[in-house]
């Protein structure tokens, strides 16, 4: 039983959440089976950590029925249905708080049992307390909103066609249909989001998705435009919400300048009030993602890449609602920082939030962040020493370990431990499948630009360290800031 899925969500359990599911299995219309209670009040004796070898199948047996032998059959039916019930608990969670999905299942029920008077009171209370919810940003996503109401909106058409034909609030059915045309494209710019952050992470190209050819097929043919102006005309915060999806999409996908990408950003910071802070959180997500995705480097990439962050965290948009952070947030976030000469706050950062990361990568995840944050106050000993503690590299943090460990042997000016990293890292870009022709020509082209640099120090020559200089600077380049540091660094040597 200790690796069974029932114990894996156990685990996972508050206590104030084991209280509650005790009551859910005691309750009578969930469950019907004192044995499943029983297998629960015992199982529970064991908790956070649900490890014990007393958790083991015949043990557990021994312990609820100790005058009768053991029966496979019996107790593999007992811990089925205390997984299924755990299931179900869960899934009330869920759905306790989701106060439109409730009130739309209520409706549809009294629709379907023909009570006119509690449907007309509740359609109207309930219509009233959305538009609350929704213009005080009192609502989690837009797409979410605009699909739950705009069903809501049809049931209580529906009701009045069949009811009461002669009922002129038929205006429901141009409001059903904008919603369903508005949760639509919000929710096709998300998920293309979404192919985005994957093309970043994965190396995976999104021309082929549909999502992709559909919203390009509609931005070429300025539908998106037109549905964007018709918003305007209807609704002040629809169209903003609209306006900020659709512009975001348009940063992710005009990459070539920033041009796309400010007008995103300008029109997010001066709209904000506009949206939850689901949705607030979202859009700023995006903001980062489109600045990482231009095709071009700025001279204050990682200080406007930290700017957000700080937002971010005034607004606590960077953080999940339980306070513990993604490793990809927490990733970026240190080496964003680092970039920005941040040091005292990548400090702060890791020591507060190194216990919120996910179990399964928090000391990965830590060590490399020292290992990064002492490379940037140039102790290349102590970076060395936390790297050799990472002992199973997430396939993530492969790349930027081998990357560290480069610039590390360069610093300490080891040649032989530089030349092995080196040959180490192109081995992993030519085996990784996850790298595409373009990420391989640019992981490449940065091996060359350091290796250039290790023979530069060796043998001084002013031509091609101006050389050097002038096409990294033109490009986008792995490591840009701090390879060019080491470019000028060189000059002064060569210049006495």
């Amino acid at each position: 039983m200790l690796k069974s899925s029932l114990l894996e969500i156990l685990r996972t359990f508050s206590k104030q959440e084991l209280i509650k599911f005790e009551d859910f299995v005691r309750s009578p219309y969930f469950n019907k089976k004192e044995n499943v209670l029983k297998l629960f009040l015992e199982i529970r004796k064991y908790t956070p950590e649900f490890s014990s070898e007393n958790l083991e199948k015949e043990k557990v047996w021994k312990a609820l029925f100790p005058d009768k032998e053991y029966n496979y059959g019996i107790m593999k039916n007992l811990i089925h249905d205390l997984g299924k019930l755990c299931e179900s608990f869960l899934c009330e969670e869920v759905y306790k708080d989701n106060e439109m999905q409730h009130s739309l299942d209520f409706l549809t029920s009294v629709f379907s049992r023909n009570i006119e008077s509690i449907f007309i009171n509740k359609i109207e209370s309930t219509e009233r307390s959305f538009r609350k919810n929704f213009e005080t940003n009192k609502y989690v996503y837009a797409h979410e909103f605009y699909k739950q109401f705009g069903n809501i909106l049809e049931l209580k058409s529906n009701f009045f066609h069949v009811n009461t034909p002669q009922n002129k609030k038929q205006n429901e059915l141009k409001n059903v249909s904008e919603f369903l045309i508005y949760g639509f494209l919000l929710n096709c710019f998300r998920v293309f989001h979404k192919l985005m952050v994957h093309n970043l992470d994965l190396n995976l190209s999104p021309d082929s998705n549909i999502m992709f050819r559909l919203l390009k097929e509609m931005d070429d043919n300025s539908i998106l435009k037109d549905i964007i102006d018709y918003s305007e005309n209807s609704s002040t915060k629809d169209h903003k919400i609209l306006k900020a999806n659709y512009l975001m999409y348009k940063a992710l996908t005009a990459n070539l300048s920033a041009d796309a990408y400010n007008e995103f950003k300008n029109f997010l910071f001066e709209n904000n009030s506009c949206f939850s802070k689901d949705e607030i959180k979202a859009l700023h997500v995006g903001l980062l993602t489109s600045l990482t995705n231009l095709k071009i480097t700025t001279d204050k990439f990682y200080h406007e890449y930290f700017s957000i962050i700080q937002m971010g965290f005034q607004s606590k948009f960077m953080l999940n609602k339980d306070g513990s952070i993604t490793y990809q947030s927490f990733f970026s976030i240190v080496n964003v920082s680092l970039g920005a000469g941040e040091i005292k706050f990548v400090e702060d950062f890791i020591n507060s939030y190194k216990n919120k990361l996910p179990l399964n990568l928090r000391e990965s995840m830590y060590n490399y962040s020292m290992a990064q944050l002492n490379f940037a106050k140039k102790d290349f000993d102590k970076a060395v020493e936390f790297l050799s503690l990472i002992k199973d590299e997430p396939g993530f943090l492969k790349f930027s370990i081998k990357n560290i460990q480069m610039s590390i042997y360069y610093e300490l000016d080891d040649r032989v431990a530089f030349d092995y990293s080196l040959d180490s890292f192109k081995h992993f870009i030519k085996k990784n499948k996850l790298t595409n022709e373009s990420r391989v020509l640019t992981l490449t082209q940065y091996c060359n630009y350091i290796k250039t640099l290790f023979k530069l120090r060796e043998k001084p020559d002013r031509f091609g360290l101006t050389n050097l200089k002038r096409e990294i600077t033109v490009k986008k380049v792995i490591n840009k800031k701090w390879i060019l540091e080491k470019v000028e660094e060189l000059e002064k040597v060569t210049l006495k």
